[in-house]
């Protein structure tokens, strides 16, 4: 390996675990989802440092693309529930939303 590859995957390996570490530590909704988006992005290096090991590089830009895609939506539709759970509990603790029913 030299050294770019090695240098994407701890970068990946080092995005992923701040992003969990934000997801167990934090409380509030807008962090969680900041946590999801920074685990996601360290997957995608992850990803990419595998491609260019593997000397692949056109399936993982294509598996790349695809995984950003779905990445953008999901946080488009947890940030507009989101949105709605501040109208309507006026926080965005999640302990406040564990009281949901149905």
């Amino acid at each position: 390996m030299n050294n770019e590859i090695l240098l994407l995957l701890s970068c990946g390996i080092l995005l992923v675990m701040v992003g969990v570490y934000m997801l167990i530590l934090y409380r509030n909704l807008l962090r969680l989802i900041i946590g999801v988006e920074v685990v996601a992005k360290g997957v995608t290096l992850v990803f990419l440092s595998a491609g260019i090991y593997r000397q692949d590089i056109g399936l993982i830009q294509s598996l790349l693309v695809t995984f950003i895609l779905v990445e953008t939506v999901l946080a488009a539709v947890i940030l507009s529930l989101s949105i709605r759970a501040q109208k309507i509990y006026g926080s965005l603790d999640i302990r406040h939303l564990s009281k949901l029913k149905g």
